[in-house]
């Protein structure tokens, strides 16, 4: 039996450069310009130790006053990491709150003074809720369907 070469140089081609495709790397964020408000800039660094994250420097002094995790981004080992990155694409004053945007589109408002994020029990106190419901209706399954173990008769036989 005799291979062909056009297959096989194919097939050898494509598993060489397999993994230059792999490493196809996002486009660099955009920049996100300060928001200057009552002698406070407000700053959302683009690099990955500080991806999510909002600062507040006094301007005269550039003395930080506050940093704030907006958000958390998970990332899937299995998949390539810069491409599940998620920066801060914009900031602005709202209704005396500073308004945050990610790029997956999701906003946060953010206090002024102690950089804390309003509202942000909403999003965690209906999960938290469900998770301690989900619990106690497993503990009363369990209870429900006689965890126990047969018990060894006397004589070494199990009982019934």
């Amino acid at each position: 039996m005799r291979l062909q070469r056009t297959p096989l140089i194919f097939f050898a081609a494509v598993t060489l450069l397999w993994p230059a495709m792999a490493f196809a790397k996002r486009k660099a964020p955009s920049p996100v310009p300060p928001v200057i408000w009552q002698g406070v800039e407000y700053r959302a660094p683009l690099d990955v130790d500080h991806m999510g994250h909002v600062q507040a420097f006094e301007l005269p002094s550039h003395r930080k006053l506050w940093e704030t995790k907006v958000y958390y981004v998970w990332t899937l080992p299995l998949l390539e990491e810069d491409n599940q990155w998620v920066f801060v694409s914009g900031m602005r004053i709202q209704n005396g709150k500073l308004l945050v945007s990610s790029e997956a589109g999701r906003n946060y408002r953010l206090d002024l003074r102690t950089g804390r994020i309003v509202g942000a029990m909403r999003y965690w106190l209906p999960w938290f809720l469900a998770g301690v419901l989900l619990m106690v209706l497993a503990f009363f399954a369990w209870v429900r369907t006689g965890n126990r173990q047969p018990s060894a008769a006397p004589n070494g036989s199990a009982a019934t």
